[in-house]
């Protein structure tokens, strides 16, 4: 379902030629966020897309991985704890925007990467051990491998992590990833708790 919202609305930016003033109206600013101002927008900006290549990878990792933890939640609950999701890594990023002091407070964030990384701290948790068909490049020979979870997105994390300290300036929402996957993992604890509890039930 969320696949197919993010889809409708980036034929709707297309529809539009993206225009600038729809990135304004209904992306995240943080600076104006962080003032109370206009917070509808970090639900509206969760759902938009800068192009074709914005919305292709987070599709990817949301067609990915999504579909698991949307079991685990059912549909009703994972509806609204994706959309938590993405307010959380929303506000994540217009807080460290705001405390950077520079020109990034002004600047309107979109996207559903945030709360697709709650989906990915979710996912992580409730399934630590399944196996994510990974690239890796070797020179000029590209082999494909099946990496566990935990690994793949543990390294994800900390990518996401470090470039958040050492390149907060790049253009990329680096803390809303990290906002939205610790939320995600925060919770998915007591589906994971629950989970267990039936497997020892058998």
């Amino acid at each position: 379902m969320m696949i197919i919202v993010n889809v409708l609305v980036f034929f709707w930016q297309l529809g539009r030629s993206f225009a600038n003033e729809d990135f304004f109206y209904y992306g995240a600013i943080p600076g104006e966020v962080m003032s109370g101002g206009r917070l509808y927008t970090l639900v509206t900006s969760m759902f938009m897309h800068g192009g074709l290549v914005h919305i292709f990878g987070n599709m990817l990792y949301l067609f990915i991985f999504g579909d698991n933890v949307e079991d685990r939640f059912g549909h009703a609950k994972y509806f609204v704890i994706y959309l938590v999701f993405g307010i959380v890594a929303g506000l994540t990023h217009s807080w460290f925007s705001v405390q950077s002091g520079g020109e990034e407070a002004s600047i309107p964030a979109v996207g559903a990467s945030g709360a697709i990384s709650g989906v990915l701290g979710a996912y992580v948790l409730l399934y630590p051990k399944a196996r994510i068909v990974t690239l890796v490049f070797l020179g000029f020979f590209v082999r494909v491998i099946r990496v566990p979870s935990i690994f793949f997105l543990g390294f994800w994390f900390i990518f996401q992590f470090l470039q958040g300290l050492v390149n907060p300036f790049s253009g990329v929402a680096y803390w809303a990833h990290i906002g939205g996957f610790v939320i995600g993992f925060l919770v998915a604890i007591p589906f994971k708790i629950s989970g267990n509890r039936r497997a020892r039930s058998w």
